[in-house]
């Protein structure tokens, strides 16, 4: 039985250990477990994520209900240290998990310090909280015995090299505009992006590299064809077409900042290109080298000859008006319209 205050971690209840675990990270020999590991940050999917790996290199195959246990905010150090204490039955090790354990760290921080001066070797501590300062003893403490794994959210352009780590796990490649239209059509929604990933690897079967029309075919097929339809109608100023791929997208609440993020890679796409022109290089040769698909070259390259950086830098701006307005209340649809009709101009 747990001691008072575990909740003892079942694999029916709580997805102990998930597919997506092993896939996102990579396996760690078992000679290289902690004694202990702080999960810090405000992104739960990869707090999640990294303390389902960190199980697994401390208990292996063992059952998890027989050597891990987990306390949230309310957890009791005699209780904590108890745990950490007891003999794993069956298993390497045991290991024993505080969540949300900012107040938990902040209550106990010396008897930590002790307990860490001389841990356990057959038990590893994960505490789990928003912030770790670096200018605490207990901090050097982990930093030297320990590992403290940052979980929080990438930013834009780390975004894509996440991207790319996870399906690298996978045995996958990403082509580059696959991963930037992934991320800009998903947003910064890390689980959101693994689940994408986890369908484009099976959807790719055994081909090394998941492409733009990959993402195009699985990723965006739950918004129909008027997803890709919209960039179509922007790429020939089709303000008609584009009014009615912006109707056929907006389905459910949310969709907006989706369609948003489809509108923002359109741009950047056509603004990275624009400044290779600009940089004295053949429009056409442009197009080739943003890997632009055959039956829309003609139309892309008709765009940059249509639509100069100026121009380009004026539909960013347009762009980041409608996001500021929906964010302030304007109508999402009304917002979207006006954005799409200013960029078909």
């Amino acid at each position: 039985m747990p001691a008072r205050g575990a909740i003892q971690l079942l694999s029916a209840s709580t997805g102990f250990i998930s597919r997506g675990a092993s896939a996102i990270l990579p396996a760690v020999p078992s000679d290289e477990v902690k004694c202990v590991y702080v999960l810090y940050g405000n992104d739960a999917f990869l707090r999640d994520t990294h303390r389902q790996e960190i199980i697994l290199r401390v208990i292996g195959d063992s059952d998890p209900q027989t050597c891990v246990a987990a306390y949230d905010a309310t957890a009791e150090l005699a209780a904590v240290l108890d745990d950490l204490r007891t003999l794993p039955f069956l298993a390497p090790r045991r290991a024993v998990i505080v969540r949300d354990a900012d107040a938990f760290v902040s209550a106990h921080r010396s008897a930590l310090e002790k307990y860490l001066a001389a841990p356990v070797e057959t038990a590893c501590l994960i505490l789990m909280v928003s912030s770790w300062p670096k200018n605490t003893r207990l901090h050097k403490v982990v930093a030297k015995i320990g590992e403290a794994i940052e979980c929080s959210l990438p930013g834009h352009s780390n975004l894509r090299h996440w991207i790319s780590q996870a399906a690298k796990r996978r045995g996958k490649k990403v082509a580059p505009d696959a991963a930037e239209l992934l991320g800009e059509w998903i947003g910064r929604d890390l689980a959101g992006i693994d689940s994408e990933l986890e369908k484009l690897s099976l959807f790719v079967d055994k081909r090394e590299t998941i492409t733009l029309a990959d993402v195009s075919a699985v990723v965006t097929a739950t918004a129909g064809p008027a997803a890709f339809a919209l960039a179509d109608a922007l790429t020939t100023s089709d303000a008609g077409a584009a009014l009615s791929a912006l109707r056929g997208m907006m389905t459910t609440r949310g969709e907006e900042f989706r369609i948003l993020g489809m509108v923002a890679w359109h741009l950047r796409r056509a603004l990275q290109a624009q400044q290779m022109v600009a940089a004295g290089q053949n429009a056409e040769a442009v197009v080739r080298t943003i890997r632009m698909p055959y039956e829309k070259k003609s139309a892309f390259t008709a765009l940059l000859k249509r639509r100069p950086l100026s121009r380009l830098q004026a539909d960013f701006r347009r762009l980041i008006q409608a996001d500021r307005a929906m964010k302030t209340g304007t109508d999402a649809m009304a917002a979207l319209q006006q954005l799409v009709v200013g960029l078909c101009q």
